[in-house]
């Protein structure tokens, strides 16, 4: 028979405070190209009817490729702190 297992140590609540923090970061740096489209479709409902791709032309044409991230800053400096905890 095997030995009963110990218990796991104990995890510090710095470290888990920055793990979260910075997966909660790099998530919300994934996912907010397309929260970006979303909300400009609902945004302009003329734009809506020309459908998706060209949401994502429009945008790189105006703004580059750094277009699909405006508004980003808003919205880490508010959520990084809250998935940290």
């Amino acid at each position: 028979m095997a030995a009963p297992a110990k218990n796991p140590p104990k995890k510090s609540f710095k470290k888990s405070l920055v793990s979260g923090a910075i997966t909660g970061g790099i998530e919300i740096c994934i996912t907010y190209p397309t929260e970006y489209l979303k909300t400009y479709m609902q945004l302009y409902p003329e734009e809506r009817a020309k459908g998706f791709s060209h949401c994502i032309k429009n945008t790189y044409r105006n703004f580059g490729p750094l277009g699909f991230y405006r508004g980003l800053s808003c919205l880490l400096t508010f959520s990084v702190p809250k998935t940290g905890i």
